[in-house]
């Protein structure tokens, strides 16, 4: 008995020991995290300004947790401020004291704030926490906009002009804040639920939500894992997902990614104030600074002037800031469509041709004593302002009745544009003779009747009926 209390006391005197030696060698690898920490910030050049620390806690394996990092500028300006996160460091830089940009292996971030710009040259710099609050507040005005009755073109009005001149032309910045010059990282960097502001030129996103995985080398790839949540700013959408790599072995980096993008509202880019929402599914390829995107859209519903489309779906190329549209196909008033089109992201000019066939007659007018089905070809034009977009184009139908007046065809030309929809060079063609009128038109939903007149089939002559 005597012997097994003996080693019961030897084993609590070891685990003691050892749970003392441990922790002790986790307090030396805390104050040495800390010390490689700021030595590591007090002579790396790649952050500009300084980085602090409020509080951390390391162990022995590398793996350090910290509260309240904070990035101050050369100016005393705040960078980023995570409120906490983690990160994982070479041990054996720890026990020798060396530092290099390869030190840190992981960093995970929780709950950070972000606000990054791409310049014309591609290289990326983070701005002050004070560009990131301006770009939020920007997004934030044009998404309350745009779930309210205002058009794009009365958000641009609300948006004063200097406002938009330091939009479209970012202050001039004499250094970067972030400087890789040509330095080696390899770590891995983890985002949860983090806050990014992003810029390229006039676009301008935030995206909300962000968890992201992001495996870093610089001289072979960046391997993405990126998802969001809702996001705004050039454009409004309930989320979406980046993953695939970006190769960085070449001279050019390249493009190898699969893009999905959930709900995104065209309203927000400017195109016709539509404001059923698009999802989008897309391979993204090409070299740094120009993606090459090609992919599928689908529309659950789309409701344009006039015209009420449902199962929408169709294919898209962007190059270049221009979007194209092929192959776009989907139900309209009890008949089918198809379309093709571009957008310029920049410019905002848009152009949409499409074909409809076997159309209701009674759906499209609104009126079911109209019994035919009509042919329609129309455009749509816009140069930026979705005020002035004009629909346009021509209808022939077959044979058919009004009430219980047969007709051989009914045919014409229309137009549509700031709510006025005119009708032109309409011909009905029926037993009787020829029905003409050379315009009539809808105003804001009241009609607007021109001169109608008949064509006797036997005699030629032309009687004013109306």
């Amino acid at each position: 008995m005597q012997i097994k209390k003996k080693y019961i006391y030897i084993v609590l005197g070891l685990w003691a020991l050892l749970t003392v030696t441990y922790f002790t060698l986790c307090k030396i690898a805390s104050d040495q995290a800390m010390f490689i920490f700021n030595k590591t910030m007090s002579a790396q050049k790649v952050l500009k300004g300084s980085v602090t620390l409020g509080s951390i806690d390391a162990d022995i394996w590398g793996r350090v947790a910290f509260q309240n990092l904070v990035w101050l500028d050369t100016d005393g300006q705040p960078i980023v401020h995570v409120p906490q996160g983690r990160f994982k460091v070479s041990t054996w830089d720890i026990i020798t004291r060396t530092i290099s940009t390869s030190t840190i292996k992981e960093l995970e971030l929780d709950n950070a704030l972000f606000a990054v710009r791409f310049n014309r040259k591609m290289q990326l710099d983070i701005f002050e926490q004070a560009q990131a609050k301006r770009v939020i507040d920007r997004a934030e005005q044009k998404e309350a906009v745009l779930s309210g009755n205002e058009t794009a073109a009365e958000l641009e009005d609300m948006i004063p002009e200097r406002s938009r001149g330091q939009e479209r032309q970012p202050r001039v910045r004499h250094e970067l804040n972030l400087d890789l010059d040509n330095k080696r990282l390899k770590m891995q960097v983890v985002l949860n639920n983090c806050t990014l502001t992003a810029g390229y030129r006039s676009r301008y996103f935030v995206l909300n939500e962000v968890n992201a995985t992001l495996d870093i080398d610089t001289q072979k790839k960046i391997a993405i894992d990126f998802v969001t949540g809702k996001f705004g700013g050039t454009m409004v959408g309930d989320g979406l997902e980046i993953k695939g790599d970006i190769g960085l072995a070449q001279q050019i980096p390249h493009y190898d990614l699969h893009l999905e993008l959930y709900n995104v509202l065209p309203a927000s880019l400017g195109i016709a104030d539509i404001k059923d929402t698009v999802s989008i599914t897309a391979a993204v390829t090409g070299e740094l600074p120009s993606p090459v995107i090609d992919g599928h859209l689908t529309f659950r519903e789309l409701n344009i002037p006039g015209l009420h489309f449902s199962k929408v779906r169709g294919d898209l190329h962007y190059e270049d800031a221009l979007l194209k549209f092929t192959n776009v196909t989907g139900n309209v008033f009890g008949g089918t469509v198809e379309a093709f089109g571009d957008y310029h992201l920049d410019t905002k000019y848009y152009n949409i041709d499409a074909l409809g066939h076997d159309l209701l007659g009674s759906i499209a007018a609104r009126n079911g004593k109209i019994k035919c089905k009509v042919e329609l070809d129309f455009k749509i034009r816009s140069q930026g302002d979705p005020k002035t977009a004009l629909t346009y184009g021509s209808f022939r139908s077959g044979k058919g009745s009004y009430y219980i007046i047969p007709f051989d065809s009914i045919s014409g030309e229309f137009s549509n544009q700031n709510k006025r929809l005119e009708f032109k060079n309409v011909v009905i063609e029926t037993k009787m003779g020829t029905i003409k009128t050379d315009a009539f038109e809808i105003v804001k939903g009241k009609l607007h009747i021109g001169e109608i007149y008949l064509e006797e089939p036997e005699s030629g002559q032309t009687v004013k009926i109306i």
